[in-house]
């Protein structure tokens, strides 16, 4: 009797969104129409410059893509956001300005007799540009200076410890090359890039990232007393061969978290010298987006769990692949 009651008082709880989204219909044939917006604040003549090239691209796509240039079911508004900030730009390895180009697929509703549409994070389609945290995994992150517990003389050799780790990332092997200067990787990374220059990725061997850890944890006492001393023990372990081995990620105990026996994915950081810097730093010299084209029965049962299509997918599904890296300028 007791389960009865809880399955009916989930019911009447749940009553609300059902009866919702049972009077809720998309308007999958209404005409909209495509706006752009920069949602950057950065001032100055470079920036200037830079919010043209991306408006470049976001017109690009607009007129290539028949689902952009002629938005049916949907108002299209392409924003451009800026993503500069200070400790980005204190890195070597980066140059350009970075942002991202997210198209919004503002859907037309149809909600209990009433038209209205689909604002507040609506399906989109995104990628970014010119961003070197983008087109692999994860950037390696370690919890910095903590200003409560922490020593202020420690705020430093954080600051710089906790850096060159966020420099390194795990990449996903190769899939395609798909033309020149566009590449998909595992997990649906596709990168466009200016096959002309130096690689845009480079390895790092297990002795440079154990170096690294070890800088990090020999930094808090409490952490040198256990942690260090256990990576150090493994260090010392490793063979001269295995340190200068490309790294990879993973590691048996979990914790040291690179091997040179290439198990699991390869260890990489960005390549200072691929940038151009001849150019400005308001070229488009890099972009990395999510690819991964699906087939008509996948995209019919999208359509009828949800009610509209993936628009997302109807635009990955069409991208002139071997026109990308017409993007990248080269002068």
């Amino acid at each position: 009797m007791k389960r009865i009651l809880t399955n009916a008082a989930f019911l009447f709880v749940c009553m609300p969104v059902w009866l919702t989204a049972q009077n809720t219909k998309y308007l999958t044939e209404k005409s909209g129409i495509w706006s752009l917006y920069n949602n950057k604040h950065q001032q100055g003549a470079m920036f200037a410059a830079y919010d043209k090239n991306v408006t470049a691209i976001a017109e690009w796509f607009h007129h290539k893509i028949p689902l952009l240039a002629n938005p049916k079911g949907f108002d299209l508004n392409t924003t451009i956001f800026g993503m500069w900030d200070d400790n980005y730009k204190k890195r070597a390895c980066n140059y350009a300005i970075r942002s991202q180009l997210v198209y919004n697929f503002e859907l037309f509703l149809l909600e209990n007799g009433k038209e209205s549409k689909w604002v507040v994070e609506p399906p989109h389609w995104s990628f970014y540009i010119n961003n070197t945290h983008a087109g692999h995994s994860s950037n390696f992150y370690y919890e910095g200076f903590k200003v409560q517990d922490d020593h202020p003389s420690l705020e430093l050799p954080f600051e710089k410890a906790t850096a060159a780790l966020a420099d390194l990332f795990a990449v996903f092997p190769l899939e395609k090359e798909i033309a020149p200067g566009v590449h998909l990787y595992g997990d649906g990374n596709l990168v466009v890039f200016n096959p002309e220059r130096p690689a845009f990725w480079l390895p790092v061997i297990v002795k440079e990232v154990m170096d690294m850890k070890l800088t990090y944890y020999s930094i808090r006492p409490q952490d040198k007393e256990i942690l260090y001393a256990y990576l150090k023990k493994a260090y010392d372990e490793m063979t001269t061969e295995e340190l200068n081995a490309p790294a990879y990620y993973g590691s048996e105990d979990g914790i040291v978290q690179v091997n040179g026996k290439k198990e699991g994915l390869q260890i990489m950081k960005f390549n200072k010298d691929y940038w151009d810097r001849s150019l400005p730093s308001s070229a488009i010299q890099f972009i990395c987006m999510y690819y991964s084209p699906n087939n008509e029965e996948w995209m019919q049962e999208y359509i009828k769990n949800n009610g509209h299509p993936d628009y997302a997918q109807l635009v990955r599904n069409v991208i002139p692949l071997n026109e990308l890296a017409g993007l990248i300028q080269k002068k």
